[in-house]
């Protein structure tokens, strides 16, 4: 019977596969949060838009408050500190998925080096279990040989 294949490094494998599998789930958040934050962005920039074309308007039709400036010139100053708050928000999760990214990179390596030293060993197992099969059955075909030659001589004798 050929002896079972046993790889002696097994349960680091296995944990590296799941800290593999933590960290892709932690790069999935960090995009996920980056999506969401770029989808707050755009929104607000077509909030910025539509309110600049409201003051535009105001602007062509020229009948509008000195109060009405200022509240206008406030709202605009406010939705640029807005768009910088949410453009860093923005810099910062592409900043995380990157770092995420490159944890992942490195974790999936060590992974993948030892599925490799694995397979390797997994294949000259193989290969060895491959050798003792054809050994014993050469020896068995050789007992075999020299009984039937026996066999011949005998009978000849005989």
């Amino acid at each position: 019977m050929a002896k079972r294949f046993q790889f002696r490094l097994e349960q680091v494998l296995n944990l590296r596969k799941q800290v593999e599998e933590v960290k892709v789930r932690e790069l999935a958040v960090a995009k996920m949060h980056l999506l969401e934050v770029e989808r707050v962005l755009n929104e607000h920039l077509e909030k910025q838009v539509e309110f600049l074309n409201a003051y535009g308007e105001l602007e062509k039709d020229g009948f509008f408050t000195a109060e009405q400036v200022m509240t206008y010139c406030d709202y605009k100053e406010v939705l640029s500190k807005k768009e910088n708050e949410f453009r860093e928000r923005q810099s910062d999760w592409m900043l995380e998925v990157e770092r995420r990214r490159r944890e992942v990179v490195k974790v999936s390596r060590q992974r993948r080096l030892l599925d490799n030293l694995k397979d390797k060993k997994k294949s000259a197992h193989s290969l060895e279990v491959q050798n003792d099969e054809q050994k014993f059955l050469d020896e068995v075909s050789s007992i075999a040989f020299v009984r039937r030659e026996r066999a011949k001589r005998s009978a000849l004798l005989s």
